[in-house]
C-alpha cells in the first residue's frame, strides 16, 4: 500500500470514528423544532442500572394504611374502619375473613392464582430486572424498568381479572376465548402500519370465530341502509376493553389479525401477554386487583451505578490502550483503533436496537466480548513476534502469525456465539437481554479481531521507514519489509 493512499485512509477512518464518537455523546439543534440527542441517551437501562416504576396491587377487601386512616377520620364512614383488621402494613375486611377472624382459605386460594398469573404476565413481557413479589402477605408489589409504554396502562391492563372474550360494540359477549379455541396470540402489523393482535385459532375456534363474524355482519347489514357494511368487534378481559376494530366481511381463517390502531408494538405486547395468560383457565381469577398509584424508583444497585460502570470501563480502556502501545507499539496502535471501532459499534447496537435493554449481566457480556477482542489481538501479535524471531521477513511473519491465530480465534468466537444463541431462545428477562448483547458483542469482537484491527495494522504499516522498530521488533541487520 502506498503512503498517499495510507494517509487518505487514515484521515477518512479518523473522521468516521470521530463522527461516531461525537453523535454518541453530543446533543445539538437540528432544523426547528427537531433536536438531536446522543446515542448513549437512547440506551434502555434495566432496573439495576436505571431504576423504573413500581406499584402495589391491593385485592378487593384489603386496603392500605393511608386508606384506613381516611376511613378513621371520615365523618360519614368512620364506623367502617371497625370492620377491618390490621395485618402488618395493611388492613383486611371482615368480608374476606373466616370464622376465626383470619383471612379465609377461599380468599387465599384466589389470591394465589392472581399472584401466579401476574408473575406469568410480567415474565412474558421480558423485562430485565422486573420483580413480582408478595408484600405484607396480601398485596403484590411489581417493579419494572422505565418504558415508553404508559406505566398506568401497563399496570392496569396486566392486573385485569376475568377471562377473555370477543364482544360487540355494546360489550355483549359473543365468543369466550380459551385454549380450546385459541392456541395463542402474538403481535402483528396491519397494511396501514398500525399494530394489532394475531389470533392463532384451533379448528374449533376458527369455526366459532367465523360464526361470530357472520352474526356481526348479518346484524350490521340488517340495520344499515348503506351498500357497504361494517361491524365493530371488541376484545375484552373481564370488564376491561382491550381493543376495538372494524370488520367488513366474514373471517374464516386459522390465523386472524385483529387491528387495534396502535402506533407501537409495546401496548399490543401487553395485551397478548394478558390474553395468553387467561387462555389457561387455571390462570383466570375473579379477584379484583387495584393498583391505585404507581411510583418511580432509582437504580437498585445505587443512584450512581451507571456512572460507576462508565468510569470503570473508561479506566480499563485507558489501561488497555497504554499497555498495548507500550508493549506492541504500531501493532498496539492498530489494536486501539480496532477496539474504539468495537466500542462505537457496540454503542450503536445498544442504542438503535429497540429490543435491547442494558442490565448488569449485559455489562458483564460487554466486558467479556471486549476482553475476547483484546486477548485475540494480542495473541495474533505474539504469534507474529514468534514468527519474526525465527528469521522470517516482517511481511512473512505478519501473514504467518495471523494464519496461526486464525483457527483458535474462529473456534472460540463460534462456540461463544452458539452458547449465546441457545440462551437467546431459551431464556427470558435479564438472561435474555444478556444473551442478546453477547450475540452481537461476539460478532463484533470476531469482525474487529479478524478484520478491522488487521486492516488498521496494514494501513499504519505503510507509513514508517523502519517498520521493524514500528512493530517493536529487533534484529541486528536492517530489513525493509
Amino acid at each position: 500500500m502506498g503512503k498517499k493512499k495510507s494517509v487518505a485512509l487514515i484521515v477518512i477512518m479518523v473522521i468516521v470514528l470521530a463522527g461516531l464518537a461525537f453523535i454518541s455523546v453530543a446533543s445539538f439543534a437540528l432544523p426547528s423544532p427537531n433536536y438531536f440527542t446522543p446515542l448513549l441517551s437512547h440506551i434502555q437501562l434495566s432496573t439495576d442500572l436505571g431504576g423504573g416504576y413500581y406499584t402495589v396491587y391491593y385485592p378487593e377487601g384489603v386496603i392500605s394504611q393511608e386508606e384506613y386512616d381516611l376511613l378513621v377520620n371520615s365523618e360519614t364512614d368512620s364506623d367502617a374502619a371497625e370492620t377491618y383488621t390490621k395485618h402488618k402494613g395493611v388492613y383486611y375486611s371482615d368480608e374476606i375473613a373466616g370464622d376465626d377472624g383470619s383471612v379465609s382459605e377461599s380468599f387465599l386460594e384466589e389470591f394465589d392464582i392472581a399472584f401466579r398469573a401476574l408473575q406469568e404476565r410480567f415474565e412474558s413481557k421480558n423485562y430485565p430486572g422486573y420483580s413480582v413479589k408478595l408484600q405484607d402477605d396480601y398485596t403484590i408489589r411489581v417493579e419494572v424498568p422505565y418504558t415508553d409504554e404508559s406505566a398506568s396502562t401497563l399496570f392496569d391492563t396486566l392486573g385485569s381479572d376475568g377471562g377473555a372474550y370477543f364482544a360487540d360494540e355494546s360489550g355483549n359477549e359473543l365468543m369466550r376465548l380459551d385454549s380450546d379455541y385459541v392456541r395463542g396470540t402474538s403481535v402483528g402489523i396491519g397494511t396501514d402500519g398500525s399494530y394489532g393482535v394475531i389470533f392463532d385459532f384451533t379448528s374449533e375456534g376458527q369455526d366459532a370465530f367465523a360464526d361470530v363474524t357472520t352474526e356481526l355482519m348479518s346484524s350490521s347489514s340488517s340495520s344499515s341502509s348503506s351498500t357497504t357494511t361494517s361491524a365493530t368487534l371488541a376484545l375484552y378481559v373481564g370488564d376491561t376493553a382491550l381493543l376495538q376494530t372494524s370488520i367488513s366481511s366474514v373471517l374464516n381463517q386459522a390465523s386472524v389479525f385483529v387491528g387495534g390502531g396502535f402506533d407501537t408494538p409495546q401496548a399490543v405486547e401487553t395485551i397478548t401477554s394478558l390474553v395468553n395468560s387467561v387462555l389457561d383457565e387455571e390462570m383466570v381469577f375473579d379477584l379484583q386487583l387495584e393498583a391505585p398509584q404507581y411510583y418511580e424508583f432509582g437504580p437498585t444497585m445505587g443512584a450512581n451505578a451507571g456512572l460507576i460502570v462508565a468510569i470503570v470501563f473508561g479506566v480499563l480502556t485507558l489501561v488497555m490502550a497504554v499497555y498495548s502501545i507500550i508493549r506492541y507499539r504500531g501493532m498496539g496502535l492498530a489494536h486501539v483503533f480496532g477496539f474504539i471501532t468495537f466500542a462505537l459499534l457496540m454503542i450503536l447496537c445498544l442504542s438503535l436496537i429497540e429490543t435491547v435493554v442494558l442490565n448488569m449481566a449485559g455489562v458483564l457480556a460487554i466486558l467479556a466480548t471486549a476482553t475476547l477482542l483484546c486477548g485475540f489481538d494480542w495473541y495474533a501479535f505474539k504469534n507474529i513476534a514468534d514468527e519474526f524471531a525465527t528469521g522470517k521477513t516482517l511481511t512473512a511473519s505478519i501473514k504467518a502469525g495471523y494464519k496461526k491465530s486464525l483457527a483458535l480465534t474462529i473456534d472460540v468466537h463460534v462456540v461463544l456465539f452458539l452458547a449465546a444463541l441457545i440462551l437467546y431462545f431459551a431464556a427470558t428477562g435479564a438472561v435474555f437481554y444478556m444473551a442478546t448483547i453477547l450475540l452481537f458483542g461476539t460478532a463484533l469482537s470476531a469482525a474487529c479481531s479478524l478484520g478491522v484491527t488487521r486492516f488498521f495494522f496494514y494501513v499504519f504499516l505503510a507509513q514508517p521507514k523502519n517498520k521493524i522498530a514500528f512493530c517493536n521488533f529487533k534484529r541486528e541487520e536492517t530489513e525493509d519489509a
